[in-house]
């Protein structure tokens, strides 16, 4: 059995930049450490559609591996790992965006995850909880959602309306149960590392919609906590070496915090914030590391919402 495999997913809907950006990358940061390179080629229907990736893939000692364009990254990771769990003790995973920041960045991460008790190493991870810091927006839709379909039942009798309205605002909501409060230790999909024997005990369903992604990457049931659960340690590796416990990862330098000087694999989420203004910079370094308290103002608003509605559908000046 070898010792290390590098599994990136290649997207065909992405075109060919992301991936070039990533071969760049890779070109110049080796890693440090003897590995092979996986290749998922994601939504390739033919040779042909694969040509100019397979030109740039020419330099490199690297598989590859044809997956159908179903689900998210992550069900392609579970594919591959089943595919070749038999010929690596270790994989990496890096998603489309990846772009690598540091030479030493796969010895790194290996140096952590082979340690005794470590189930986890990512490049970054997060405290952000939809039951959190990101309330207030998943809220908002709920509220959006409950306004258009009132209006859309203006034919029905008022409590009809209120009754069916409400229900919809709050279904759209429904999956907040499936996320722990703030702090939610959850370790990014974008670039990790697991072992093949550690892959196969995670629980994996089929990943078809955006929701099934958040709640398998931060949810009450996801990786992080089925890790966790194992009574493992999870980490975030930064350029320092340093493996961070979660406790501590809000002083890494590594996602959505300083210039995140300490990132060792770069994805579009880290580089929204590296290129964003102040305020998104600040906007979103709290949704990841400051826990939600604006519960006041939802409520106001949700108040005046019914109430305006009540008094236009009864014809009430109260």
């Amino acid at each position: 059995m070898k010792e290390l495999c590098v599994v990136h997913l290649v997207r065909e809907l992405n075109g060919i930049e992301p991936f070039e950006r990533f071969l760049k990358s890779y070109r110049q940061n080796p890693g440090g450490i003897d590995h092979d390179l996986l290749i998922i080629f994601k939504g390739f229907n033919s040779d042909s559609e694969k040509a100019e990736h397979l030109k740039l893939l020419a330099p490199f000692r690297h598989s590859t591996l044809d997956v159908a364009d179903v689900g998210f990254d992550i069900t392609a990771y579970f594919t591959a790992a089943r595919e070749f769990a038999s010929e690596y003790r270790y994989f990496c995973f890096l998603n489309s965006f990846s772009v690598i920041l540091d030479n030493e960045w796969l010895r790194k991460l290996y140096e952590q995850i082979s340690r005794p008790g470590i189930g986890l190493a990512g490049a970054t991870g997060s405290w952000q909880s939809l039951r959190g810091s990101g309330i207030f927006w998943l809220m908002m839709a709920m509220v959006g959602a409950a306004i258009l379909d009132y209006r859309l039942l203006s034919n029905q009798p008022v409590w009809r309306r209120l009754t069916l309205s409400t229900t919809a605002g709050w279904q759209h909501g429904s999956f907040l149960r499936n996320f722990n409060q703030f702090p939610n230790y959850h370790v990014r999909t974008n670039a990790f590392m697991i072992s093949s024997e550690l892959m196969k005990k995670i629980k994996f369903q089929e990943i078809i919609t955006k929701t099934d992604a958040y709640k398998f990457e931060s949810g009450i049931s996801g990786l992080t906590q089925q890790v966790l659960e194992m009574g493992k340690t999870i980490l975030v590796v930064g350029k320092d070496g340093i493996g961070y416990e979660m406790e501590r990862w809000n002083k890494s330098m590594t996602f959505w915090q300083s210039e995140q000087e300490n990132l060792l694999v770069a994805d579009n989420q880290t580089c929204d914030y590296q290129y964003g203004t102040m305020e998104r910079r600040q906007n979103l370094s709290n949704g990841a590391w400051v826990e939600f308290t604006g519960w006041y103002v939802l409520k106001n608003k949700v108040r005046r919402f019914w109430r305006k509605n009540w008094k236009k559908s009864t014809g009430s000046n109260k």
